[in-house]
């Protein structure tokens, strides 16, 4: 659609408007007809020229023919006087019937051919239609020069905001801040990081868009091939129209080449992680050779934690729970064996197993386990500890198990079977058990902390708030009761082994 004003503004064509409607009717079609009713051949919104031939011989007629052309829905009536045409004037009352009947009255000058009108008509719909395309064109060469500059995606954030005013973020899969454009989307990215997590270990199928207030948001993910690579936040004052979403989505599609690209770099890096690794697993590399191979890599590290997650998570989820745990260590190696992926976690913080627990969850990659922290060459140990954490999580129907919140003897203890350290801490303790609930002693608790307190009377009885005489009354009641000595060290370590398995459970 045009607007009659901006037919008017040409001034090759010089017309005037003689008579208004309330707002600037929008044309659909310039069309000439000298025709008494044309109407029967009009499909609505034209702007109807003509010469007035046979027409406008009286008042009554102006009002008839405008009546006419309002009920089939003509936005605007053009009519050509001179000299050399039906009327030289400007007929009596023609003003007024339009005006009456609600249809806009263009005069159009003797000089102006009426085929210029409708080739002006034609032409500016015609440009109005493609415009959206150029711009996309123009646009779109723009975004492909700039993704070939030195800081490419800077660049092509910078482009689409000169565009189309959106301000936009790209972080990589580990959250880790690439470019932005502005900071209202990195204010929207921090308030939708947890949620983004979620999505992006599933994979590359989805795409979060929001509108409120404060303008409109959209979040997708950034990769090749299935692969994610990084996520764009994009947001707009007010709503975004199909021209603007179409340029997000052109954007989308070449940040994701630039990231797999940025990625690709590190392909040989990856590979030679991958051997690494295993050598380490296999356990046949000292301390010295595990640091070493490690520094050829580029970590540095004193620690390690392992984690097995079962063989049937894809790898670009793998890719994706990589890099969300990057910012938790010195680095990250995975390796796809034959029923499990092993990941090798490198000096982890505090919030390394949380965040690698929480993701399982999220991606719902589980049963999984996760070994203990243990020096590089040891690194096969922990793998260990992750597969019986891992068939204890399958056991338990939880997703994933650490053993990392035990370390030194408890840790070796939780690599049986819990049922079977449940069972023979029952075992030896259930006497303790039934006295303390049939004449409210605390001979299981007097036990316990006896034996934490490494045997010691005074200190046992002064947690316990009883006196060293009592203590001993109970410690000779629990003997009898349980059928050994505290004082040969193969009962001690039975009832020591006992209270640890309940501790644990």
């Amino acid at each position: 659609m045009l607007s009659l004003s901006t037919v008017l503004q040409d001034p090759e064509l010089g017309l005037r408007l003689l008579a208004s409607s309330e707002t600037d009717p929008q044309i659909a079609w310039a069309h000439v007809s000298e025709l008494a009713d044309p109407t029967p051949w009009l499909a609505g919104g034209e702007l109807l020229l003509t010469t007035g031939l046979g027409l406008f011989r009286d008042d009554a007629g102006a009002r008839d023919y405008c009546a006419r052309l309002a009920q089939a829905g003509v936005s605007a009536l053009g009519l050509s006087t001179g000299a050399t045409l039906p009327h030289a004037e400007l007929p009596s009352g023609l003003v007024e019937a339009a005006a009456e009947a609600g249809v806009a009255l263009v005069h159009v000058p003797e000089r102006t051919p009426l085929q210029n009108v409708v080739r002006f008509v034609s032409d500016s719909m015609h440009d109005e239609q493609t415009e959206p395309l150029r711009r996309a064109l123009l646009a779109q060469r723009q975004l492909s020069e700039a993704a070939t500059e030195e800081h490419g995606i800077a660049a092509v954030l910078a482009t689409m905001h000169s565009h189309t005013a959106i301000e936009a973020a790209v972080y990589d899969a580990g959250f880790r801040p690439l470019a932005s454009s502005g900071p209202a989307a990195e204010e929207r990215f921090a308030l939708r990081r947890e949620e983004i997590a979620k999505r992006l270990v599933t994979g590359m199928r989805w795409s979060m868009s929001e509108e409120d207030p404060g303008g409109t948001t959209v979040i997708v993910p950034l990769g090749t091939q299935g692969r994610s690579r990084g996520v764009l936040v994009a947001m707009k004052t007010g709503s975004m129209t199909f021209y603007d979403r179409a340029l997000v989505s052109m954007v989308a599609s070449l940040l994701g080449v630039l990231l797999e690209l940025r990625n690709s770099a590190a392909g040989q890096q990856r590979w030679l992680g991958g051997r690494t690794l295993e050598a380490l697993l296999g356990g046949r590399l000292d301390e010295v050779e595990s640091s070493l191979r490690l520094a050829k890599l580029g970590i540095e590290c004193d620690a390690v934690q392992t984690a097995a997650i079962p063989a049937r998570a894809e790898e670009q989820q793998i890719d994706a729970l990589v890099a969300q745990l990057e910012p938790h260590c010195s680095g990250v190696l995975a390796s796809r064996r034959s029923d499990e992926w092993a990941l090798l976690i490198c000096d982890p913080a505090p919030a390394a197993v949380p965040r690698l627990i929480e993701l399982v969850e999220l991606a719902e990659l589980g049963p999984a386990g996760i070994g203990t922290v243990v020096t590089p060459a040891n690194a096969g140990f922990s793998l260990t500890q992750a597969f019986r954490a891992r068939a204890l999580a399958e056991r338990r129907g939880a997703a994933c198990v650490s053993l990392s919140d035990a370390t030194g003897y408890r840790a070796m203890l939780l690599l049986g079977d819990p049922l079977e350290r449940i069972g023979f801490a029952d075992a030896v303790l259930s006497p303790l058990d039934a006295s303390d609930r049939a004449q409210g002693t605390e001979l299981a608790r007097t036990l316990a902390v006896y034996l934490d307190r490494t045997s010691n009377i005074e200190a046992a009885a002064q947690e316990l708030g009883i006196h060293r005489h009592t203590m001993r009354a109970r410690l000779r009641r629990i003997g009898e009761l349980t059928g050994r000595s505290l004082s040969d060290s193969a009962d001690l370590l039975e009832l020591w082994l006992a209270c640890e398995f309940r501790a644990l459970a």
